[in-house]
Formats: C-alpha cells, structure tokens, sequence
C-alpha cells in the first residue's frame, strides 16, 4: 500500500512497520481524510515514515 501523499511504501513512523489494512472499512478510511487511521502494529496514529503526514482525521487547510 502507498502513501496518498507521497506515494512511497506506506510505512508507520513510529514502528516501521508496512501498513496493510486489515480489512474494507480501513482501506476505504484511507481516501476519507476526516478518518484517523491507526497502525494494527503499534495502536499509534499512522504517520507516513517517508513524508511525515499523519493520518490523524484533522484538516490541515486553515480555510476550512
């Protein structure tokens, strides 16, 4: 699985670990931004290790 950002190997910051969904709801939560994604490795908020994009559910536009 990529990154949506920077579309290397989506790879949890804080356990190294590939994310691979572990099922439909969470692959699909991927394209919803608004949605927090949590590594299944470690239980933290999915960080991309490569861009350092969280995957945390909050909006980053400042105009919305």
């Amino acid at each position: 699985m990529d990154c949506l950002y920077c579309e290397k190997p989506l790879e949890c910051d804080s356990c190294r670990d590939l994310y691979n969904p572990p099922g439909l709801a969470e692959y699909q939560a991927l394209s919803r931004p608004e949605v927090p994604i949590i590594c299944p490795g470690c239980g933290a908020t999915l960080v991309c290790h490569w861009c350092k994009t969280p995957y945390d559910g909050e909006d980053d536009d400042p105009e919305s």
